[in-house]
């Protein structure tokens, strides 16, 4: 992370009381409906709930009040490097079609900003994880997942985030992966079609229901 980054973060973090009194999630509203209701229809299946690429944690947030006011108590996990893409991750998206100008989208961000936020918006038990999908060993995930959330816009952390979380999907589970519009980012999109070929598509995200397991 650079030093304008840095010093951003540090302001965000002090004035969030103010700045973020409520949670902001990133998704579209319809997308977000989306997600919800994938929440919803895996309500009674086992297993956790894990969001990849997650921000400022507004998201994480809406999901977490939604189960909680629907009665589902689970485990919620989010990954993210805190720090905006790798850059050789995202120049292999700009050979893709990404504009150059989106390097710098979430950059200005760190883990105890996005801490700070979900206890502030009491969401203490959504547990989060810095790392970068791509590196991370697929131990390091849930044996169970219920339902995910994949938002890290390009194409190497998201075949990569399809691949690990893929064998650990309870039977009837479901998978939402962002940016599959080609709108702006464009590795979604292909990375999707690679890794899930059976996906559809609605509302700009793509959605593998996955009818088999094959669990660690």
């Amino acid at each position: 992370m650079g030093l304008r980054s840095t010093a951003k973060t540090a302001i965000k973090r002090a004035l969030a009381p103010w700045r973020y009194p409520q949670p902001s999630p990133q998704l579209n509203v319809e997308r977000l409906y989306l997600y919800l209701d994938s929440l919803y229809k895996t309500r009674s299946i086992p297993g956790a709930i894990v969001e990849v690429g997650c921000f400022q944690g507004g998201t994480a947030a809406f999901a977490h009040r939604f189960l909680s006011g629907i009665g589902v108590k689970r485990r919620y996990l989010c990954i993210d490097t805190f720090g905006g893409f790798p850059q050789d991750q995202f120049a292999a998206d700009a050979d893709l079609g990404t504009e150059q100008f989106l390097e710098q989208s979430f950059s200005a961000n760190s883990q105890k900003l996005v801490r700070k936020l979900l206890d502030m918006w009491n969401c203490p038990d959504v547990e989060l994880l810095q790392a970068d999908i791509v590196q991370l060993p697929a131990d390091q995930l849930p044996n169970q997942v219920a339902a995910a959330l994949i938002d890290v816009d390009i194409a190497a952390p998201t075949k990569a985030a399809l691949e690990k979380i893929i064998p650990c999907m309870t039977p009837g589970g479901i998978i939402l992966i962002d940016d599959c519009d080609m709108a702006g980012f464009k590795g979604a999109r292909i990375a999707t079609e690679q890794v899930a070929p059976q996906a559809t598509y609605q509302f700009g995200m793509g959605i593998v229901t996955v009818q088999n397991s094959a669990s660690k």
